[in-house]
């Protein structure tokens, strides 16, 4: 074969990457999620870059090897912005499912089976989208590479590499999140045991290794052992662990001994110390770090959790699951041929479920359901079907182990952290199914025609769920084209939908021009990002009203007691959200923000407040004005009156104004053919300095003004209250967002 024809391939698989991640990168950049966890670990990254202190000043739930990666980028002279956290996220979302399409291609060797696993990892993964920045997606690539470097270490048998590969992952996952640490360790540990050379460890590592399967999530979950979801939960990962157990043990050959345990460890050690050693030298003290990465996760899950729902009657499927692999080793041991037969064609089964899922996104969440149902078919694919090799049968061993510990990230709060822990059963399912096939047509009794046009008609198959996966995912991302861009520093590529994108600029501006300290409820603080306002203290959290203890709370109110033009903005919506799931904000900080600060505007359920007794004029928030029939003071031509405050825009002259309407798509034009200006000199905090002077259109504003329009409100389409008011130049382009007050 020539080098040209090996090469195709690789540049086929190189551009349907490249679409890919721009389409993911479209959908990544015309996203941004309410509850703004991006918000607080960015502000994280930037007070540790700035500060250090982390643990004792800079508070997170986090381990320390996000902050020492972010500090080493903004080392070397790249800003710490929301850009760069989502170009991170999108290079993590690629990564991975790159890594995934290339695991499978070093057992199938088939183009559209790599296709096909590169695009059902995209959309499988479509919640990073909503987390960027998010430490899961540095979690989920590099449980990828732990996956596909050892997949193919293990293959070839070069086990110490293995060992090195994961005594580095579980270091670096341990400093990035505890328990996934965690959940690695046990995964290599079980791996190492099942396959150790000395015969009688061997003898009792399914054993050992079972009761793992069953105490591990028992030592996890105690916390919450009376919600029902958690029950299901550790029923169906003990079956599951114990059914994988037996499958990887049925075959199981010794090939790995101390001195792998021991590279593993060392490795394991100098990167902690590594990582470490950069905290300690930025100000933290030891018993931050025991503090911070030990004990207050232990009590994470006290303070915040959410529920999955499992599919009905769960636990007695992952049971009558563990007694069919019970069932099957058993008869496997008396001869009987059938065994592999049906195991493989459960393989399959899975799969096509499987693909058929990730092709039904958007209508359906794929990870969730998928979650569901993973745990209890994981051991038909570690099955040692007869003939197998057994290289690649310890490397599936592997990847289904991996799986399985990481299957755990979806406790406590089964939001994201569902893709991110199960990504891992496509590869998985695709390696296994490739070998079922291949086992099954090896056996077929009428011959090579006819497993040829099987061949076939499976390709039309895969080829077919692949299009259309890809053309919902490709969909998904046309958003973008329909979206505004935010405007703000560090955000200029996000675009949102349009009252969206002006909510924010709303707020930002006016935080901006009235603020020297800004704080939110829960915390939003991209708006300091944005705003370069500081917080009251370096401890930021979302939910901080669950997280900071009264010593940090009560700091907070001495900082904003102590400044009068603190701002705080507040989320009813998302306080109700969280209140019907029996997590409503309480404590000192919350009643003294009610208490003491007051709702100066409000837009879509969110409030800018001030401090009680303060009066401020907003910047961007319109009040729209009609004439009373028996008025005369103006002239019927000029029965409607536009009015709101704008910051300067130098340069930049104001040829029409634009407001949504009740039609879609046609939106109330103000221009020089209808409408008459005025404008007001005002000051920077939007109170008007001077008498109002008539100008025409087109108007610069070169300094902290009111723009009156006046018009004829019958002859334009009506105006919905709340919308958004779009200021646009000479050539068209937007000049400033509004939004229109109620």
């Amino acid at each position: 074969m020539t080098t040209s024809r090996l090469r195709l391939p690789l540049l086929l698989l190189v551009l349907a990457a490249a679409g890919l991640t721009v389409a993911a990168g479209l959908m990544l950049f015309s996203t941004f999620m309410f509850y703004d966890d991006e918000g607080y670990v960015l502000i994280s990254l930037i007070n540790f870059a700035k500060h250090g202190g982390l643990y004792r000043d800079v508070y997170t739930q986090y381990g320390p090897f996000p902050f020492v990666f972010y500090y080493g980028l903004q080392s070397a002279g790249i800003p710490i912005t929301h850009t760069l956290g989502r170009l991170v996220t999108l290079g993590a979302w690629a990564g991975t499912a790159w890594s995934c399409a290339m695991l499978v291609g070093h057992t199938t060797r088939n183009l559209l089976v790599r296709l096909a696993v590169l695009v059902a990892v995209f959309v499988y993964l479509w919640v990073m989208a909503n987390e960027p920045t998010h430490p899961g997606g540095l979690i989920v690539i590099l449980t990828a590479l732990l996956a596909v470097l050892g997949y193919r270490w293990i293959a070839r048998g070069q086990h110490l590499s293995w060992a090195v590969l994961a005594g580095g992952g579980t270091a670096i996952l341990l400093l990035t999140k505890i328990n996934i640490g965690i959940f690695v360790a046990f995964s290599a540990c079980s791996w190492l045991l099942l396959h150790y050379r000395n015969d009688r460890l061997r003898h009792w590592a399914p054993v050992i290794v079972g009761l793992g399967c069953v105490v591990l999530p028992f030592a996890l979950m105690r916390s919450l052992l009376g919600a029902a979801w958690v029950q299901d939960f550790i029923w169906v990962f003990a079956c599951s662990g114990v059914a994988v157990v037996m499958a990887i043990a049925a075959t199981a050959t010794g090939c790995v001994n101390w001195r792998n345990l021991v590279a593993a460890l060392a490795v394991a050690g100098g990167v902690a110390i590594a990582v470490l050693g950069v905290v300690l030298l930025r100000g933290a003290q030891p018993h931050d770090l025991l503090d911070g990465m030990l004990l207050a996760p232990l009590r994470q899950p006290l303070v915040f959790s959410l529920g999955y729902e499992w599919p009905p009657g769960i636990r007695v499927i992952a049971f009558a699951s563990a007694a069919a692999c019970a069932a099957a080793w058993t008869l496997r041991r008396r001869g009987l041929a059938g065994v592999d037969m049906a195991v493989a064609g459960l393989r399959l089964l899975a799969t096509l479920a499987l693909a058929i899922d990730i092709a039904c996104y958007p209508m359906v969440r794929p990870d969730y359901l998928a979650f569901g149902w993973c745990l209890p078919c994981l051991w038909f694919f570690v099955w040692p079907l007869t003939g197998e090799d057994p290289a690649h049968i310890r490397a599936r061993a592997w990847l289904a182990l991996l799986l399985l510990g990481q299957s755990l990230h979806v406790f406590p709060v089964p939001g994201s952290q569902i893709a991110w822990g199960t990504v891992l059963i496509i590869p998985l399912a695709v390696t296994g199914a490739w070998e079922a096939a291949a086992w099954l047509a090896r056996r077929r009794p009428d011959g090579w025609a006819a497993s040829h046009r099987s061949a076939f008609a499976v390709t039309l198959g895969v080829a077919g769920l692949t299009a259309v996966s890809t053309w919902n995912f490709v969909k998904v991302a046309g958003r973008y084209r329909d979206s505004q861009s935010i405007g703000l520093p560090g955000v200029e590529m996000v675009r949102l939908p349009e009252n969206a994108a002006a909510l924010f600029r709303v707020l930002a501006y006016n935080a901006a021009a009235h603020a020297d300290l800004l704080f939110s409820l829960p915390g939003t603080f991209s708006f300091n990002i944005w705003t370069d306002l500081p917080t009251p203290t370096l401890a930021n959290v979302t939910h901080w009203f669950s997280l900071l203890d009264t010593g940090r709370q009560q700091a907070i109110i001495r900082e904003l007691e102590a400044h009068p033009r603190a701002c705080v903005i507040v989320y009813p919506g998302h306080i109700k959200f969280l209140a019907d799931r029996n997590l409503a904000p309480r404590g000192p900080l919350v009643d003294y923000i009610m208490k003491n600060f007051d709702t100066a505007f409000a837009f879509d359920d969110v409030e800018f407040r001030v401090h009680r007794g303060r009066k401020i004029m907003p910047f961007l928030v319109a009040e729209l004005l009609t004439l009373s029939p028996e008025a005369n003071d103006r002239s019927e031509a000029e029965s409607s009156l536009l009015k709101f405050a704008l910051l300067p825009m130098p340069g930049r002259a104001i040829a029409r104004i634009e407001i949504s309407s009740v039609v879609p798509g046609k939106p109330a034009v103000l221009n020089a053919e209808n409408a008459r200006l005025e404008i007001t000199p005002a000051n920077s905090r939007g109170e008007p300095v001077g008498p109002a002077q008539r100008v025409a259109w087109p108007a610069t504003i070169t300094s902290p003004s009111i723009l009156s329009v006046y018009y004829d409100g019958a002859k334009l389409p009506m105006i919905r209250r709340g919308t958004t008011i779009v200021v646009r130049g000479v050539d068209g382009a937007e000049v400033a967002l509004a939004r229109l007050g109620f």
